[in-house]
């Protein structure tokens, strides 16, 4: 059974087979419905992943509206309190366009809306769609449950997918303005970052109180660059650490596996990330010096590894992706890996090429764990 075998995976025990999901960019599905995947069947069905996907709103509910459509480039304010301009209906570079959180004066009028309102009869903070570009009305939170109970049902192991609080922070606020502010106003950070984290935990205590509850959290917070991490650890463990902190000691409480999403070189965090209780970590950017064989030998069993294959390989000769598949899929023996690109499946990548990785990977799997 799929949850099974993640939760094997997290426990360090040699899973019944590989554990495996991917994240093809919108134009990578789209092209692989035209190659071969069947239009009725999902990714995760034709493929056997192993994970499934819920996404919380903690936004602080701006309205969500489209200002522009034109030359096959869409604009629109987003309810998380920015604007931005993006190619419609790819996965493409984004244009932010505007923040709202100008000042502090008018944060001091944002802040009120990062808060979870007692009244029941207000849409659902999770559905089953993905927050972002989240254009579609909320669900009421019975809806909400039965759309849980549905994918739940299916046996995969199930993450709640939520943005961590520097990631929530500069949506609202903008990055240059983040970055600036660490310097120059610290206590302001840590305070829109922990008035961010509380809302997260009580729209958590909410789903559960409702009956839905995850295997897992999965909190996107990219902190790195190619290089570093895109401030430094003194800044991140005094300004953001207190906050993930927090959420890591509420999902230890819940018994809820904590699991991180940041791209970048983000090494000098790792010791933090697992002092906050995070389990997991993804992608792990191979361009950015992220390797899960030479971390495996510096953390062992007490991280486990959620991506790392290179994307940049996948479409080259098979050689070499197969190489890359050789040194890396082994981890997957003694548990602590499941396999997933270092960030997203790119359009270069057929139908029948990621086809073929994966049946190799899970061929290579199936060699070292019979040895």
């Amino acid at each position: 059974m799929n949850r099974s075998r993640i939760k094997a995976a997290l426990a360090y025990e040699t899973p019944d087979t590989l554990p495996c999901h991917e994240t093809p960019w919108e134009q990578t599905l789209a092209a692989w419905r035209t190659q071969g995947l069947p239009g009725d069947v999902s990714l995760e069905d034709h493929f056997g992943f192993d994970l499934s996907f819920m996404f919380l709103d903690t936004s602080p509910r701006f309205g969500q509206k489209i200002l522009k459509r034109n030359g096959g480039m869409i604009t629109y304010e987003d309810r998380f309190g920015y604007t931005l301009k993006k190619a419609e209906g790819i996965s493409s570079t984004i244009d932010f366009v505007e923040h709202r959180t100008a000042n502090k004066k008018t944060w001091e009028t944002i802040k009120p809306r990062f808060v979870l309102s007692d009244d029941r009869a207000e849409p659902a903070r999770i559905d089953d769609a993905m927050y972002f570009g989240h254009f579609a009305p909320y669900p009421t939170w019975s809806d909400a449950r039965g759309k849980y109970e549905r994918i739940y049902g299916q046996g995969r192991y199930m993450l709640f997918m939520v943005y961590g609080p520097w990631e929530a922070t500069w949506r609202h606020r903008g990055m240059e303005n983040l970055l600036l502010d660490t310097a120059t106003d610290p206590d302001w950070v840590r305070e829109m970052a922990d008035t961010y984290q509380e809302l997260v935990i009580n729209v958590l205590e909410r789903c559960l109180d409702e009956g839905m509850k995850p295997d897992g959290i999965f909190a996107a917070d990219d902190l790195g660059m190619t290089t570093a991490p895109l401030i430094s650890p003194r800044s991140w463990r005094r300004l953001f650490k207190p906050a993930v902190r927090r959420l890591g000691s509420f999902l230890r409480e819940k018994e809820i596996d904590f699991w991180m999403h940041s791209d970048g070189a983000i090494i000098e965090l790792i010791d933090d990330l697992l002092d906050c209780g995070v389990r997991v970590l993804n992608p792990l950017e191979v361009k950015a010096g992220m390797d899960a064989v030479a971390l495996r030998k510096r953390y062992g069993k007490n991280l486990s590894f959620f991506g790392n294959i290179d994307a940049a390989k996948m479409s080259g000769p098979q050689s070499v992706i197969g190489e890359e598949l050789e040194r890396k899929i082994p981890l997957a023996r003694d548990g602590g890996f499941i396999m997933h690109s270092d960030h997203s499946c790119p359009p270069d990548v057929s139908f029948e090429r990621y086809a073929w990785i994966l049946q190799r990977a899970r061929e290579i799997f199936g060699r070292t764990t019979r040895s």
